[in-house]
């Protein structure tokens, strides 16, 4: 006999059998009956202070996961504000489900208070391009299908987000039955290509590994060092890619492109092979590369081939998949009695720290890996301290340094350090923003107070959108709309939200604040008072291509 359940019921049962145990966004109306059903079933409900901080803190969840992240908003503008966080996930192939509510599919064409509809702001046409699939949800017998279909590309191949659109009359539409399939992990193996790998690695003279975010999204850091091992090949990291192999092992020459090194564009102009993991190849990371210093040969790991292949002139052979499952079979497949001797002398590629009056954010970011726990992972906003730490913060423990420098939206990092720290409450979780970022979404930092979250942000306040003025400075001459007449005082703004406030203006204050805030286990907010006239690692950002 078949016991009547609602839609909102099968889907927060599913989620929970799922493993899902925190949902993300902001109550409203046309969403209520899908939200209060999963708390009904055991899946607490975190209420943000903004929708894109909602969606951030879902696909932060989802990274220490593995797993899927879910986050919602009702419907009109509690869906549109999401829209940032769904295209942020979909560049960083995060799996995250963007629920949003709809009026009654009963009451189409009546105008509405915050229409979802074709009428005025259609979600389900709006989130397309932005996600992996999005889809109105029309009838309560068409929700098994459509759910999970969305599930299996979120959890499948290269992974990434999916949204629903849910009318309230289908939330609570009454069904006999419904038939929810989970997806099981696919292992995705190029094995064609295996000799052709390994004859190119070996009949290069200058190869050169690339690692890029792919390597930290795939956990393949151990797959990563055995394979330089292996064929003794020097290695450089995108800015994405930062933290894919610890700072301090003998062949890691130091990130390339937009926060790179000297000596790792040296590199990257002077190999005859790159074999790239995981990354595109974006004008973050190749900005210093020649067109005439384009290696002979490519080999590309990649989930998503839409790039593979495209960016540069070179001979490319393309794996698609996993990346860490491509390494481990390929890996497998070496005879190590048919190697090459090939010599690599590890090199220094740490440059001099600048000298200034005031506090350096790049001296303060040279030494924090020092000053805090191992168990940790730091999440970097986008701006002049996300290049910074690119450059100057030493990475310890592979894969705990989270960047998004591709579709690199200000203030992200301050909601997937809050999702981070739901999802691994025993990690102690960093955030390293800006002043520009955090008048963006620093309201954020009382979810994580009400909720009992306790996330360290560290904000660096130089009183200025930095990259902004200091790129349109080099380019044109004038700074117009990046300076910040009033500056923010963090520590207050951080206090009146619930916070512990720290201002820093030295270095020895920062190691002070860091060693207070660590034994708080509280949320704190660290405010660095840096040197405005700092110059960032981006002012050469020129695209040779």
């Amino acid at each position: 006999m078949y016991v009547l359940k609602t839609v909102a019921d099968y889907m927060a049962e599913a989620l929970r059998n799922l493993g899902v145990t925190h949902s993300f966004g902001i109550i409203g109306k046309s969403i209520c009956p899908i939200v209060l059903k999963m708390v009904d079933y055991g899946i607490e409900f975190i209420p943000g202070r903004h929708e894109s901080s909602s969606g951030f803190e879902a696909s932060g969840y989802a990274l220490k996961t593995g797993n899927l992240g879910v986050a919602f908003g009702t419907s009109g503008p509690g869906g549109t504000n999401l829209l940032t966080a769904a295209a942020h996930a979909k560049a960083n192939n995060l799996p995250v489900l963007f629920i949003t509510g709809h009026q009654s599919i009963k009451e189409l064409g009546i105008p509405q208070c915050q229409d979802s509809s074709s009428y005025l702001a259609d979600l389900a046409e709006m989130f397309r391009p932005a996600t992996l699939f999005s889809k109105l949800i029309e009838r309560g017998d068409h929700f098994s299908t459509i759910f999970n279909h969305a599930i299996a590309i979120a959890l499948s191949g290269k992974r990434g987000p999916v949204h629903l659109c849910i009318p309230f009359d289908v939330q609570t539409e009454m069904l006999e039955e419904c038939n929810i399939v989970f997806p099981e992990r696919e292992t995705l193996v190029n094995y064609a290509s295996l000799d052709r790998v390994i004859t190119a690695i070996n009949h290069s003279s200058n190869p050169l590994i690339i690692a890029g975010k792919g390597v930290n999204r795939s956990g393949a850091h151990k797959e990563l060092i055995q394979l330089a091992e292996t064929f003794n090949i020097p290695v450089v990291t995108s800015p994405g890619g930062k933290g894919a192999i610890p700072w301090d092992h003998p062949l890691y020459h130091g990130p390339i492109g937009v926060g790179g090194c000297t000596h790792g564009d040296d590199l990257l102009n002077h190999s005859d092979l790159y074999i790239v993991l995981g990354s595109r190849l974006s004008d973050m990371t190749i900005c210093n590369l020649k067109r005439e210093n384009h290696p002979e040969t490519l080999i590309q790991f990649d989930c998503d081939p839409t790039f593979v292949g495209k960016i540069l002139t070179s001979k490319t052979i393309q794996i698609t998949g996993d990346v860490r499952d491509n390494l481990e079979f390929y890996l497998k497949g070496i005879d190590q009695t048919t190697l090459p001797k090939r010599e690599t002398t590890p090199f220094d590629y740490t440059e001099e720290l600048p000298i200034l009056t005031k506090l350096s954010l790049a001296s303060v970011l040279s030494t924090m890996s020092d000053l805090i726990p191992y168990n940790n992972t730091v999440f970097v906003d986008d701006g002049s301290h996300g290049f910074n730490a690119v450059k100057w913060y030493k990475v310890k423990k592979p894969g705990s340094f989270v960047f998004d420098a591709y579709f690199a939206c200000m203030g992200n990092a301050i909601g997937m350090a809050i999702g981070a720290k739901v999802a691994a409450p025993n990690e102690t979780i960093f955030c390293i923003t800006g002043d520009g970022c955090f008048m963006m979404l620093g309201s954020e930092i009382n979810t994580a107070v009400c909720k009992d979250i306790p996330v360290i942000f560290i904000v660096v306040n130089n009183m200025q959108l930095d990259m902004a003025l200091k790129g349109m400075e080099k380019t044109t001459g004038r700074i117009d709309g990046t300076i910040f007449e009033v500056p923010m005082d963090v520590v207050k703004f951080a206090e009146s939200l619930g916070a512990t406030g720290f201002k820093c203006e030295t270095a020895e204050q920062f190691s002070t604040a860091i060693n207070e805030a660590v034994a708080l286990n509280r949320v704190a907010v660290i405010e660095l008072l840096t040197d405005r006239d700092e110059i960032p690692p981006t002012a050469h950002r020129v695209l040779n291509m």
